[in-house]
């Protein structure tokens, strides 16, 4: 019994390290395909790292670190390696979709989201206010041609990119908004 759990949990860090592998280069793909890109940020909850997967980066290399060097276990290196390695991959694709991408083309929230990529003529209208970090962005955008049903993005850009995004802003949406009529709103929808 006690063998064929050690072989049980073996196969489950395959398999997590595996998927996790996948999911890193699933992402390192999608962050590759962007083009056009004017400006972008880190956002995650740890100093705008990916909370959960850099304290697990951290406590598997700290955990790996004590038991390789301090108690000489060089027995269950694999282990420690495989745990590391999908430590790694969980870091990398959480970290390059927690990042905010501002393209030519539109705003890319999460790159492994297609619901959190905005392009610039979905775009209606826009409300900014300041906070301790820097400027909140509420981006109110129709999902298709039809007007009748409004979406919201919010977006915090830190006080080291307000400038950039501002300018970003107006070349890309002042310009339209300008330009357009006032939407023909459906107040029903909008009550119920």
């Amino acid at each position: 019994m006690n063998e064929f759990l050690v072989h049980f949990f073996s196969g489950l860090l395959v398999v997590f390290t595996l998927a996790s592998t996948l999911m890193a280069g699933y992402s390192l793909s999608n962050k590759f395909r962007l083009r056009g890109v004017r400006l972008h940020w880190r956002s995650g909850k740890l100093m705008g790292y990916p909370l959960f997967a850099t304290v697990f980066l951290i406590l598997v290399g700290l955990l790996s670190m004590v038991s390789i060097f301090i108690l000489q276990d060089t027995l269950h290196y694999p282990i420690f390696l495989g745990y590391f390695w999908m430590g790694s991959m969980w870091f990398v694709s959480s970290y390059l979709s927690s990042k905010h991408y501002i393209t030519d083309h539109g705003i890319v929230k999460n790159i492994n989201d297609p619901a959190q990529t905005i392009p610039w003529y979905h775009i209606l209208d826009y409300v900014e206010y300041p906070t301790s970090k820097g400027i909140q962005y509420m981006f109110s955008y129709a999902q298709t041609n039809t007007q009748e049903h409004f979406n919201q993005l919010r977006i915090e850009v830190p006080h080291s990119h307000t400038q950039a995004f501002n300018k970003i802003i107006s070349l890309k949406l002042h310009m339209k908004l300008d330009e357009t009529e006032l939407p023909t709103i459906n107040w029903k929808n909008l009550q119920s």
